[in-house]
């Protein structure tokens, strides 16, 4: 008797501590529902980026909360599952703490793995296509160590308040202006095909950070384009089983 192949599952733009849900202990619940009905078939997890809504990481402190979600997590690492975490805008700063806790692998860029056969380039979605000038100097603000460094003398009652109402105002904004999240998915599209002509190789590409639910054909070619979503509206992840990718809500 054959056993079926392992799947692998991705899922991006859950923003756990979010202030912008009504009930967001409620959508860590369902999330660890999700994680519990996945792990009798699961080979892998790939979140692709914002996972939090905010995280930074002390030295000797971690953010309070997500106890749930992170036992889940060590809980899959230990039955063998492969679980990695593309930081994304919300989570850069995510350092040693969850590999020693969880098992996880962090990736700080994008990248392009084969899983089943197959070639899969992977991104949160705000390093790549069209950025404008002043979120590219946020972006390098944010990545750099001494300014990582620096950040960290700030006591976190200020850090934290901070960036959980930075954060709450960007998500109204966001979620409310679906022309524009559509007008960036052109620029992913554009950087699909573009990056396709050097790596005519890739099958498909999973971006997240839009918010939106994306499939996609790149022609003139057979390679796929897909934005998953999210754990906020859309309750969405892609399913990889070897033969098919889909894209699926949890209910």
């Amino acid at each position: 008797m054959n056993t079926p192949p392992r799947k692998i599952y991705f899922v991006s733009d859950i923003h756990l501590g979010n202030r912008y849900m009504p009930d967001a202990a409620e959508a860590e619940k369902k999330l660890v529902r999700w994680l519990d009905g996945i792990k009798n078939d699961a080979a892998a997890v790939y979140f692709l980026g914002d996972v939090f809504d905010y995280w930074y990481e002390y030295k000797y402190v971690v953010p309070r909360g997500y106890v749930r979600f992170l036992g889940k997590l060590a809980e899959l690492s230990d039955l063998g599952i492969e679980i990695h975490l593309l930081t994304g805008n919300h989570d850069i700063w995510m350092f040693d703490y969850l590999p020693a806790e969880t098992g996880a692998v962090i990736h700080r860029k994008p990248f392009t793995v084969e899983l089943s056969g197959k070639k899969f380039f992977l991104a949160h979605g705000d390093e790549v296509g069209y950025r404008p000038p002043l979120y590219r100097i946020i972006q390098r603000i944010f990545r750099n160590r001494i300014c990582q460094l620096l950040y960290a003398t700030i006591h976190p009652r200020w850090t934290f308040g901070f960036a959980r109402c930075w954060s709450l105002s960007s998500r109204r904004n966001g979620l409310a202006a679906k022309e524009h999240q559509s007008g960036r998915a052109k620029h992913l599209e554009a950087f699909a095909e573009s990056y396709l002509q050097t790596h005519p190789d890739i099958d498909f590409f999973l971006f997240g950070h839009l918010h939106v639910l994306l499939d996609k054909k790149l022609p003139p070619s057979e390679t796929r384009l897909l934005i998953t979503g999210d754990w906020m509206q859309h309750f969405s992840y892609v399913e990889w089983d070897g033969d098919k990718l889909e894209l699926k809500k949890f209910l």
